[in-house]
């Protein structure tokens, strides 16, 4: 206010001063400024009208002025403000469209607010952009609801896994001469040779390994599916639409494939699927002792001596004393495995040499001795018999004996049925034992008569004895017993005592797993399962963190106080003794173990003490109703059975130290305070009585089993389909005999089958069976069966059905129904939905970019995969298939997902038979038909085909003009 009075004093001072010096003048000066300020004005108002009446009239003669379209603009964007209320319903199920709304509200936060936002305030394209994704879901579910997923995940997608393993198993079969630095790209390149022979002239070589290719690809494919999901204002605005495509390849499929195609994202998957049990001391070093990376065995290495110095630091007596010992100990065998394999590998030896490298009387403590009924009852066995007799050129004697056991099983069945007619019904024909006697005589021309194909050198009194039995009218089961007899001393004398003293045999042991090295010792018996794994070897995976940067798989001490004392109350256990109980009226012998219990209840003042015997199929009746009644139990690891009864001093030592770790290990105080209805299972375990009484179902059905695969040799008859040498059926059922086996090239036909989808060479009986399907395709392509002994595979193949009969019987087939409509289920897929927000969008927000591993990470995660992989077959396959071939067998398949661009070809097949199976009517068969003819490989098969095909046409005109 002062400045504002100071201003105004001195306006009037100056104006004070001017009139005083001017006078009158002044007053004039100040009336001519106004008049041309305002004359200046006045003409600037004038033509300015004059130029704004012109235009004015321009505009109206041009039409621009007049239809009010900038009040127009103006409101319709005051409308857009707004946001629309539309239905957001989708899929027709409020537990999906809850989550799905939340994913779309997220993804718009995250993806299209970020720059839209920079752009302009207004929802309507959010709003459009809303409704296009709702129609997108809308069309996709509908179209999900009417489609029968039941054959695409029971056939189609297990037909193309195992189609994708032949495929693998061949081309590494091809390159394996290659070498190391080379393997790598010549398998893959062999795969997708093979590839196209496989899928008639259709090859994915482009798509996995020139990202040009697969990006053109896959631009060429979310067109089409633009085509059928979007709606049709939207698929025809071209600039819309080539955003959404671009936005699909690059943002969507293309990171989605390089993420499940990574191996190391597939290992971290597979261990993280596999249970905490799985993983075991003897897989582990199983896994290390055969491993051909020499950077898994560093990064193991390594790791395990970073734990030794961390374990020394706390060596300093006190009460811990013991179990830091035992741990060190542990560490530095499985450090010395390391080093040892390293400098095998480093030397040039591989899995296969390692155990032959030192003298058979000096590598082992002792060898367990099979007698030769022992190789013919278990498949194994039988399997290294039959390759090293053949080897000496006597397979014609055990091929006779075995079909003979296969006649015997079918005449005794036959006969039997016949007698039961003949007793049963007055009027009943004589039995008709043609079919019998023309068994008997294929059998007797193949093997014994002058001009058999496989004649066998046996004393003419056999021979002539044999005929006189064949001759009489009532044909008996037993009319080969006394040439049988005669070749089963030869087998023994002249090849048995010279197998069982060969390098086969000591194979045979090992594959058996009853050879005992002395680096097999028990450096990890009484310490506890300690692998050397950082925490972040497994980001997803669950583990328990032990106090320090190591991570404790297994048991957690081995000296964990046994028992469970709580107050005065506790119930102690400890096997005492092991021995051999035979049987008076049977004559069956079998191992038992004596338990020596102390319980003491709350109101006594003396503690019982009693001794109750178990034998191990009562632990093992324990560890299947422990599986049942407490899933979520991690469950000790149950000493694993034996394929052949071993009843030797030192292995009863060895089963009772396993048997009694897992006793104490169930009777820890904490599981039995946390697991109501442990320790009253324990205590009917541990109590007087016969333990029988108590088995659950699940062990009943795990007995039915065992059966099969104990009483194979028995049901001989019904197993053996066919041999190598000449006769393909033995005894199926009534009236069914031997025939003549057809004069075809049985290795070429092979070989075409082995060329074809696994689909294509399945037996049309099972065809129906889809358990059985599963089962033999799988266990076909990952074990490798066709390469065995085809007398082998049959006897296998029918165990396999006696299993499956036997666990599930005709259930199997409703419970896999029922299982595929639960995992489609709406409660299921809003579960999938779920898991995909929560770790796309954790807590609300984005989540950060995956850190990288480090080399030695990736390497220990292979080697917990492998063993881990290895760990979950079960010991009934093992029993069936062989160790050894076990172990080849998940080596296999774990190599397979090793190869990123193999990987790759395997999800293209998946995301094609899913689209294939969405959309039957859409021919999208020969649409990847044409997107994949782009192919060199498939482009000259085709030529190749159709040069074939010129040439044959030739050929027939020449035929005809002759």
């Amino acid at each position: 206010m002062a400045s504002v009075a100071n201003a105004t004093m001195w306006l009037l001072f100056g104006v004070t001063l001017l009139f005083i010096s001017f006078g009158g003048f002044a007053l004039m000066l100040g009336l001519y400024v106004l008049a041309f300020i305002a004359g200046g004005l006045l003409i600037v108002y004038h033509y300015g009208k004059q130029a704004a009446c012109l235009n004015l009239s321009e505009l109206h003669q041009s039409g621009l002025v007049g239809n009010g379209g900038i009040e127009k603009v103006k409101a319709a964007m005051e409308q857009t403000t707004k946001m629309k209320n539309f239905d957001k319903r989708m899929t027709g199920a409020s537990v999906i469209d809850d989550v799905l709304k939340e994913v779309l509200e997220y993804t718009v936060k995250d993806y299209i607010k970020t720059w839209y936002r920079q752009i302009s305030d207004h929802d309507s394209f959010l709003v459009d952009i809303w409704q296009c994704a709702q129609k997108v879901i809308i069309t996709f579910s509908n179209r999900s609801k009417d489609i029968d997923w039941m054959p695409y995940f029971t056939q189609r997608l297990v037909d193309d896994f195992a189609s994708h393993i032949r495929l693998y198993r061949r081309a590494a079969e091809r390159t394996s001469s290659a070498p190391n630095e080379e393997s790598f790209a010549a398998l893959e390149s062999a795969f997708f040779d093979m590839e196209v022979e496989m899928e008639n002239n259709m090859c994915r070589d482009l798509v996995c390994l020139d990202p040009k290719a697969e990006r053109q690809y896959l631009q060429d494919l979310s067109e089409v599916l633009l085509y059928l999901l979007l709606p049709k204002e939207d698929f025809h605005n071209k600039p819309f639409r080539y955003i959404v495509r671009e936005v699909l390849v690059n943002g969507i499929f293309l990171p989605t494939i390089d993420l499940l195609s990574d191996p190391d994202y597939i290992n971290m998957y597979i261990a993280w699927m596999c249970y905490e049990t799985s993983f075991t001391r003897e897989t582990f070093l199983t896994v290390i002792r055969s491993s051909d990376c020499m950077e898994e065995l560093e990064a193991v290495r390594d790791m395990v001596d970073s734990d030794i110095a961390k374990w020394r630091s706390k060596d300093t007596g006190g009460s811990d004393d013991t179990t830091i010992k035992q741990n060190l100990n542990s560490l530095m065998f499985l450090r010395d495995t390391c080093e040892m394999r390293i400098r095998r590998l480093k030397s040039g030896l591989g899995y296969s040499e390692q155990m032959m490298e030192e003298p058979e009387n000096l590598r082992y403590q002792s060898l367990y001795v099979l007698t030769l009924d022992d190789i013919f009852n278990n498949n194994v066995a039988l399997q290294f018999f039959i390759e090293y007799i053949s080897s000496k050129g006597g397979e014609q004697y055990l091929f006779f004996y075995l079909n003979v056991e296969g006649f015997r099983a079918a005449a005794e069945q036959q006969i039997s049925e016949m007698q039961k007619l003949t007793l049963t019904s007055v009027t009943a024909p004589e039995p008709d034992l043609e079919s019998l006697r023309r068994a008997a005589k294929i059998i007797f021309d193949q093997y014994l008569s002058e001009k058999a194909s496989s004649k066998l050198k046996i004393e003419p009194d056999f021979i002539k004895y044999t005929v006189q039995k064949m001759k009489n009218k009532m044909l008996s089961e037993d009319i080969f017993d006394t040439v049988q007899a005669r070749v089963y001393q030869i087998l023994h004398c002249e090849y048995y005592e010279d197998f069982v003293q060969s390098s086969s045999y000591i194979k045979l042991l090992r594959e058996l797993g009853l050879l005992t090295s002395k680096e097999d010792g028990d450096h990890l018996e009484d310490v506890p399962r300690i692998l050397w794994f950082k925490a972040d070897d497994l980001q997803d995976a669950q583990y328990e963190d032990t106090g320090s940067d190591t991570m404790s798989i297994g048991s957690a001490s081995s000296a964990t106080s046994a028992g469970s004392p709580s107050g005065e109350t506790y119930l102690n256990a400890q096997i005492t003794h092991s021995g051999v109980v035979k049987e008076p009226e049977t004559g069956k012998s079998y191992a038992v173990f004596a338990i020596n219990v102390h319980k003491k209840d709350p109101y006594s003042e003396e503690e019982d003490v009693w001794d109750v015997y178990r034998r191990y199929s009562d632990f093992h009746d324990l560890h299947m109703i422990l599986i049942e009644k407490f899933p979520e139990l991690t469950i000790p690891n149950l000493p694993s059975k034996t394929v052949l009864k071993n009843m030797s001093q030192s292995f009863l030592e060895k089963r009772k130290k396993d048997l009694d770790k897992y006793l104490k290990n169930l009777m820890r105080a904490d599981l039995l305070q946390h697991y109501q209805g442990l320790e009253e299972l324990l205590n009917q375990f541990l109590h007087n009585g016969i333990w029988e009484k108590h088995k659950s179902e699940f062990s009943r059905k795990m007995d039915t089993i065992v059966h099969p695969l104990k009483s194979a040799s028995k049901s001989m008859g019904n197993v053996v389909k066919s041999v190598p040498d000449g006769v393909t059926r033995i005894g199926d059922g009534l009236g069914k005999v031997f025939t003549q086996q057809r004069s075809v090239d049985q290795s070429k036909s092979r070989e075409m089958m082995n060329q074809l989808k696994v689909g294509a060479g399945l037996d049309p009986e099972a065809g129906e069976n889809i358990p059985l399907r599963i089962m033999l395709l799988m266990m076909d392509e990952v074990f490798d069966l066709r390469h065995k002994n085809q007398w082998l595979r049959r006897r296998i193949v029918a165990i396999l059905r006696q299993l499956i009969k036997a666990t599930f019987g005709d259930k199997i087939n409703r419970k896999i129904v029922e299982h595929v409509d639960f995992m489609t289920s709406a409660e299921q897929m809003a579960e999938y939905i779920i898991a995909f927000k929560n770790s796309f969008w954790p807590n609300g927000a984005l989540a950060e970019p995956r850190s990288s591993r480090d080399e030695a990470t990736k390497m220990r995660t292979k080697v917990l995969c492998k063993a881990k992989m290895l760990g979950s077959v079960p010991d009934e396959v093992r029993t069936l298939m062989g160790t050894d071939a076990v172990r080849k067998g998940v080596a296999r398949v774990f190599q397979m997902f090793q190869h990123k661009t193999l990987n790759k070809r395997i999800l293209y097949v998946v995301l094609e038979g899913v689209l294939v199976t969405l959309f039957p009517e859409n021919k999208f068969q020969a649409i990847f038909r044409k997107l994949h003819s782009r192919s060199e490989r498939a482009e000259k098969a085709e030529e190749k085909q159709k040069a074939a095909a010129a040439q044959e046409a030739q050929l027939r005109k020449r035929t005809v003009k002759r």
